[in-house]
């Protein structure tokens, strides 16, 4: 005998050969691969996100219920496949112990009369008899049962060989023909164990129902769990990129313009950035323009301003000849409307200048209380002139404030009540402390102010519309520089309702930071 053993050298250079086959393979497969060709799976824009997040969290759901689709259909054909075989089952042993019934029938009687024709029904029904055997044997019965058969088919056997080969009413016969009662004790096991397959068949029908249901409900919770995941790591993503959105507006809105604004995230949301940028160099170039115009006006208009009123104090000193009467009324308007002109002007530009937000720059610890009076006492000779009436209820409040703003804006509200108050009216100023704030309320016995204009006259240059305007009007801008002061420290000014007026309620918070 010739053994024959392959070299194993050629064995190992075919291992060899295999293996830098498949780093070759592996090493193609990473270049095809490569980030640049996954770039399409990457979501550019908030659309697409938002579209593969659904997707993603949709799938497990679509998923659960696919295979539990299927599962369910599988338990379904497999129990009635179950049951139809059990059935089928009782249904053959049934028809095996009616014909084994009938077969004993037969034979006794032909024990007795020797009649052949009684013999051909023997025949007959052994025929079906082995045919309900084989229906029996292709319903894949159980392995206990197919000793009982193989068993009554050896019995029944015997009893044909002795009908078929002896005479008939010969003892021989006789024995044979009493093996019947073997055959029907085996037919009723038979049945019941068919029976008890049905009932088994049913049970674990019922079992199979309670563990998919238990499946279902595990697979919807993962499900469930897994699409609560994602949604917890998609979503997030999302309000980041709508706060920072929300963040690069609000810059612009308070005039926030020196940061530069950039937004990170998909492309959208990179281009709606790179547009606010773009707005922000906007606005700071029209800052800058305006900033030059109007230095350029203030510069332009006070030149020659300053030249009308050096003219006028010259005639009005006689400088060119003594006046009359006439001619010196002339110079008096004059020199009242070029310093009308004058304030208007500087009014313009302290408006212009303290347009951007800012925070006080001076703060120190003042007493509220203390500035009101002093305010009010610098406008003791046009309350005088104008016999107003002043009460004040004072309350002692101490804030961080920058002294000159909030003088500012004390100023505006205390000048605007003596100014628009009737004479022989009277003024009601009155400061307390509400929770942590500090409120400084000022009305007056005037024409009051319209409820359509309690917002607008906060607006630049807006005066409100009053039936007698005082003689000495202003430009329309001291509420409006008021107001960015109070904002400035953390409070407001608001128009109240009033009976009698006007009613100005200033808010300051009495905790105010320290510089």
């Amino acid at each position: 005998m010739i053994n024959f053993h392959p070299p194993e050298k050629s064995q190992k250079g075919s291992k060899k050969r295999r293996s830098w086959a498949l780093k070759r393979s592996l090493i193609a497969f990473r270049r095809k691969l490569n980030v640049k060709n996954l770039r399409f799976l990457v979501p550019r824009t908030v659309a697409q996100q938002v579209g593969l997040s659904f997707a993603v969290i949709v799938m497990p759901l679509v998923l659960a219920l696919i295979v539990a689709s299927v599962y369910v259909d599988n338990a379904m054909k497999e129990s009635q496949k179950a049951i139809l075989l059990s059935t089928e089952g009782v249904r053959h042993s049934l028809t095996l112990a009616n014909t084994l019934r009938d077969m004993e029938r037969s034979a006794r009687v032909y024990q007795v009369m020797g009649d052949e024709r009684l013999l051909a029904t023997y025949e007959r029904l052994r025929a079906e008899l082995i045919y309900t055997i084989k229906q029996l044997y292709k319903l894949d019965i159980e392995t206990g049962q197919i000793s009982p058969i193989s068993y009554l088919l050896n019995k029944e056997q015997s009893i044909h060989s002795a009908l078929s080969g002896l005479p008939a009413g010969s003892p021989e016969t006789s024995a044979a023909i009493e093996n019947f009662t073997d055959l029907r004790k085996i037919t009723d096991t038979l049945i019941q164990t068919s029976s008890m397959t049905v009932e088994t068949k049913v049970n674990a029908m019922k079992q199979a129902g309670a563990t998919a249901r238990a499946a279902l409900l595990v697979e919807a919770a993962a499900a469930i769990v897994v699409a609560l995941f994602l949604a917890l790591m998609v979503i997030p993503r999302i309000f980041n990129y709508a706060r920072a959105l929300d963040r690069s507006i609000h810059q612009l809105g308070v005039g926030n313009l020196k940061q530069k604004i950039s937004l990170k995230g998909p492309r959208d949301i990179r281009e709606l950035g790179a547009r606010l940028e773009w707005l922000r160099e906007q606005l700071n170039l029209l800052e800058s323009q305006k900033q030059h115009f109007l230095q350029h006006v203030s510069h332009e208009l006070k030149t020659p301003l300053s030249s009308i009123r050096e003219g006028a104090c010259l005639l009005s000193d006689d400088v060119a000849g003594v006046l009359n009467k006439e001619q010196r009324e002339i110079i008096e308007i004059l020199q009242r409307n070029c310093g009308h002109l004058q304030r208007q002007i500087e009014g313009l530009l302290e408006f212009s200048a303290n347009m951007q937000p800012f925070q006080p720059k001076h703060q120190q610890r003042a007493r509220l209380d203390e500035q009101i009076f002093a305010i009010t006492t610098e406008h003791t000779l046009q309350i005088r002139a104008k016999a107003l009436r002043v009460t004040t209820e004072l309350e002692p409040l101490v804030i961080f404030e920058d002294t000159t703003q909030i003088n500012t804006v004390l100023d505006n509200l205390i000048s605007n009540a003596v100014k628009f108050t009737t004479p022989g009216g009277g003024i009601s100023i009155k400061a307390y402390k509400d929770r942590n704030n500090a409120v400084v309320e000022v009305e007056n016995e005037g024409p009051g102010i319209a409820v359509h204009e309690h917002d607008r006259i906060f607006d630049a240059f807006y005066k409100i519309s009053v039936p007698h305007r005082p003689s000495e009007e202003g430009s329309g801008l001291g509420l409006s520089i008021a107001k960015l002061y109070a904002k400035s420290h953390g409070g407001d000014i608001e128009v109240a309702e009033s009976q009698i007026g006007a009613l100005f309620r200033l808010t300051l918070p009495m905790e105010a930071a320290a510089p």
